[in-house]
């Protein structure tokens, strides 16, 4: 195991995980607010709920919504908005360039800067007293390995932060089955954006918090309440914290009629017609194909279900 640095920096109580924050200066998928402004917005309130409760907040990766050449004028506005709590980050799918970190990427910015710890190798991070609690936080970043154990030594608790395809229960895209770790305690998870309850294996709690920004326009993310997730080591406990947005048809289009979760699927015309369309304001990673597949293609269509297989293997999965 890595040596640690045993004497934290601040008197933290506990840990705020901040999911998924896909920053961008355009509005990704459907959204019709000013995104940059919403998102940063949502992550000073985060860090300020994170100084008031004594917590080290923590980005589970996904800080960007694309990895490269992002303004230099938000990269000014985060560098302002980390520099006094300086979060940590785990490395995300999107965060990399090519499925690599490299000098390019704005994280690397952000790190030469000095204004985020990043959590880029899988492995012990470091130790930390949260409330009393002598913790262990370990990592995986994207497409690292998950450890099979980890040795607690004289510490209290060991928290491990992922992000991965994890196997939740209602998350079809699932390549990782959640298990005991031996050793850790709590395994936090982002890169699935739906928030899920904790999941029990043996001595290991798996954790979801979801996104803390609404991507996509549908009727699953309809039903989502952005939120963060606070823990406390020494008192074993877990608060949602609940992140101010805006109602639904505010940040989205209105629904129409083709858009409802029964509607026929379009003719041959119009469905070639909605892709051209789509190459005017496509999306880097493919939301806006994603959304407009799931709602004109059929299940229960042979030529459909076609489409759709091509498509899960050419685009990048997207969590939900």
């Amino acid at each position: 195991m890595v040596e640690t640095d045993r004497t934290p920096s601040k008197p933290y109580q506990g840990v705020l995980f901040i999911g998924d924050p896909h920053l961008a200066a355009f509005p990704p998928g459907h959204r019709l607010d000013d995104y940059p402004q919403t998102v940063l917005g949502k992550l000073a309130y985060c860090l300020e709920a994170a100084g008031r409760h004594r917590c080290l907040p923590v980005i589970l990766g996904d800080l960007f919504h694309v990895p490269r050449n992002n303004p230099n004028s938000l990269l000014v506005d985060l560098i302002e908005l980390f520099r006094g709590s300086r979060p940590w980050v785990l490395v995300g799918n999107h965060d990399k360039h090519e499925a690599r970190l490299t000098r390019d990427v704005s994280l690397s910015v952000l790190e030469a800067a000095g204004v985020i710890r990043l959590l880029k190798e899988s492995g012990p991070a470091d130790s930390v007293l949260l409330g009393g609690a002598r913790v262990l936080i370990g990592a995986s970043p994207d497409w690292t390995p998950l450890p099979k154990e980890v040795e607690p030594r004289d510490h209290d608790r060991v928290l491990w932060l992922t992000h991965h395809d994890l196997a939740l229960p209602g998350y079809d895209g699932g390549r990782f089955a959640l298990k005991e770790i031996p050793g850790v305690d709590l395994v936090v998870n982002g890169h699935i954006h739906t928030p899920k309850p904790p999941q029990q294996q043996g001595r290991t709690t798996w954790l979801n918090p979801g996104s803390i920004v609404r991507i996509t326009r549908s009727l699953h993310t309809l039903r989502i309440r952005p939120a963060a997730t606070l823990w406390f080591p020494a008192r074993d406990e877990l608060q949602t914290l609940e992140i101010p947005h805006r109602p639904f048809d505010e940040v989205f289009p209105p629904w129409g009629e083709e858009q409802e979760a029964n509607a026929p699927c379009p003719d041959e015309s119009l469905f070639i017609k909605g892709l051209e369309n789509l190459t005017l304001r496509k999306t880097t990673e493919g939301v806006g194909l994603q959304t407009f597949l799931e709602a004109n293609l059929r299940k229960d269509d042979p030529i459909d279900t076609i489409i759709w297989e091509l498509y899960e293997e050419v685009i990048p999965h997207e969590a939900d």
